[in-house]
């Protein structure tokens, strides 16, 4: 389906704990999505760069959706929000970012899931699509991830889905207020 922003805007895949869709944000996500947000500040905190509740307005959240139209509308970025199908509820979201259409044919890859809908393999299924997506429909070469070395959980959601690991990165992203370092995880269109 091509919606407003240019692209093919659903996803679907199957996961243990049933099936799942990603979809662009919409205005209508605002208040499923500020609670999940709200519901799960202390459990995201330790792994998200920047994680605060202060932008959880529908005033944000429509600027926010303005941005984030005008990166897929430039082909550099396709942000996702993770639905559960039966019941629709929103669990999370998964965002292709760093788009890069030079030499290496690349994008980051990055996502969360709410506390209460993890080990349902909700995360694994998303990821899955959403790298399908990056080859099949982008034409991207490689995906890569960050993932804080204490995560196991999505460690192994990546390596579930044969992404390699490929070394530290010193300093990587900003989780509060320091630096971290971060495991390099990457998956080529080849593998």
């Amino acid at each position: 389906m091509v919606g407003a922003y240019g692209v093919q805007t659903v996803l679907h895949a199957q996961a243990a704990g049933g099936a799942i869709s990603l979809s662009h944000p919409r205005l209508a996500d605002f208040e499923g999505w500020a609670a999940l947000r709200r519901a799960n500040a202390e459990y995201l905190r330790p792994w998200e760069p920047g994680f605060s509740t202060r932008g959880l307005n529908r005033t944000a959240y429509r600027a926010r959706l303005g941005r984030l139209k005008k990166l897929v509308q430039q082909d550099r970025a396709y942000p996702f929000h993770i639905f559960r199908e039966t019941p629709r509820t929103l669990i999370g979201a998964c965002n292709i970012t760093h788009i890069d259409r030079g030499v290496s044919q690349s994008a980051r890859l990055g996502y969360w899931i709410g506390e209460a809908h993890t080990r349902r393999g909700h995360a694994r299924a998303a990821v899955e699509v959403a790298v399908r997506f990056c080859f099949e429909q982008l034409g991207l070469h490689r995906v890569e991830a960050a993932v804080s070395a204490q995560n196991v959980a999505s460690i192994r959601v990546l390596e579930a889905c044969n992404f390699k690991r490929e070394g530290t990165a010193r300093g990587y992203l900003k989780i509060g207020d320091h630096w971290e370092d971060h495991e390099i995880y990457a998956r080529l269109n080849a593998d």
